[in-house]
């Protein structure tokens, strides 16, 4: 048998109440003390209500069961008194978007570094993919638009 004795004046103490006697199964918590409990210890409210995972909606109830969980079963779970369960999955959901976050932050900067290092490396000087040739159609044709001659200056 686990003694929740200690958990429950570390709640009481931490939310400023009163301690009262320790609350069993089927007694009439009143509210200060169940919201306590659900904010800095759900396990002990988990572990003193005993939840009836039969009273779960059936596909949740499925899911608790195999202990593969939705992310949309929190809301389910903590309804029916499961809310120790419902925190680790609420954990589990922000260390996911932290990871997922912390991926994303890599790509941006890998992407980045690309960039810089290709601007950096990037040569100096004549590049001749953006010079135009002398005698490429489309210098031959500009000067014919503007009225000027082919003609190079080397007496060809």
């Amino acid at each position: 048998m686990i003694d929740n004795t200690s958990a429950y004046i570390d709640v009481c103490n931490k939310a400023g109440l009163p301690i009262n006697k320790m609350p069993k199964k089927g007694d009439d918590i009143p509210l200060a003390y169940e919201m306590a409990m659900k904010e800095f210890n759900p396990y002990l409210y988990q572990n003193l209500v005993q939840p009836d995972p039969t009273e779960l909606p059936a596909d949740v109830l499925d899911r608790h069961n195999r202990q593969a969980y939705w992310t949309t079963d929190v809301e389910a779970l903590e309804a029916k008194g499961f809310t120790g369960t419902a925190a680790n999955l609420r954990k589990q959901m922000e260390e996911g978007r932290r990871q997922i976050e912390e991926n994303k932050l890599k790509e941006m900067i890998a992407r980045n570094n690309a960039r810089e290092e290709a601007i950096r490396n990037k040569p100096q000087g004549f590049h001749p993919t953006k010079n135009i040739s002398f005698n490429s159609p489309e210098a031959q044709k500009a000067r014919r638009q503007w009225g000027l001659s082919d003609d190079i200056g080397l007496g060809a």
